[in-house]
C-alpha cells in the first residue's frame, strides 16, 4: 500500500515539475530552447525597430522590441500571444548588435512548433510591408535552420 502511495505522489510530483509554471527570460534564452539562429542580418535596432511599427500599422501584428538595460548592443523581439502572456507561451528573438551595424539573431520559445512564427517575426524584422512569412530574403544571407 505504501509503496502504491508512493507511486502515486511521484506521478504527480513529475506531472507538476513538467509545468512552465514561473519560467524566467533567463530560464527561455538558454540553449535547451532555442529554435534557430540567423547571422549578420542586414540591419541595425534602428531600423528594426522602424520596420516592426511598419508592419503593425500594415499587416496589424504587433511585437514587442525591447533593448536591454544598461546593454547598447543587446535587444529582443518578443511575441506574446496576449498582453499578458508568460515567458512560457511567448517566442524570442535576441538580438545581437555587431560592430559592422549587422545582427544575430537567436530564436527561442518554450513549446515546440514555432519556427513559423519565428519567420513571421524575422519578416517582419526585414520586410516589414510583407504580411506572410517570406523566407526570400535568407537566400542573401549566412543563415542556417
Amino acid at each position: 500500500m505504501k509503496a502504491l502511495f508512493a507511486l502515486a505522489s511521484l506521478a504527480v510530483l513529475s506531472a507538476c515539475a513538467n509545468q512552465p509554471v514561473g519560467l524566467t527570460l533567463n530560464e527561455l534564452e538558454t540553449s535547451r530552447y532555442q529554435i534557430t539562429e540567423r547571422n549578420r542580418l542586414p540591419i541595425d535596432f534602428a531600423k528594426a525597430q522602424q520596420n516592426l511599427f511598419r508592419h503593425a500599422a500594415v499587416c496589424g501584428q504587433t511585437y514587442t522590441f525591447e533593448m536591454e538595460p544598461r546593454q547598447a548592443s543587446y535587444g529582443r523581439i518578443v511575441y506574446r500571444p496576449s498582453p499578458d502572456a508568460d515567458w512560457a507561451h511567448s517566442v524570442v528573438l535576441s538580438l545581437v548588435l555587431l560592430e559592422d551595424r549587422s545582427v544575430n539573431v537567436k530564436a527561442y520559445s518554450y513549446y515546440p512548433g514555432q519556427i513559423g512564427r519565428v519567420h513571421q517575426m524575422l519578416t517582419a524584422m526585414m520586410k516589414p510591408d510583407s504580411c506572410r512569412a517570406d523566407k526570400s530574403w535568407e537566400n542573401k544571407l549566412d543563415v542556417g535552420e
